[in-house]
């Protein structure tokens, strides 16, 4: 699945979803684009004390919360896409 946004040129391409999540439900899962930059999507964490954690956050960014196993699958994925190697 490929969407696009005209304004910018950003094009994004589903790459992987939480294999816990729930169909229709919560799906927190990484997009490739064309700029060589990843979107993900999650939970937004903007509570206080998680954004003070944060290390120099812009006016225009936020915090996403994914999670582990949807992390652990990006990393086999792109170990394997990118460089051949399977970690199983």
């Amino acid at each position: 699945m490929q969407t696009s946004n005209p304004a910018d040129g950003l094009h994004l391409a589903f790459y992987c979803t939480d294999p816990d999540s729930v169909p229709g439900e919560d799906c927190a899962t990484f997009y490739q684009t064309n700029r060589g930059t990843w979107i993900v999507q999650g939970d937004r964490r903007e509570e206080p004390d998680v954004v003070t954690q944060l290390v120099a956050l812009k006016p225009s960014e936020s915090s996403v919360e994914v999670p582990g196993p949807l992390v652990d699958l990006l990393v086999r994925r792109y170990a394997k896409e990118r460089y051949g190697i399977d970690l199983g």
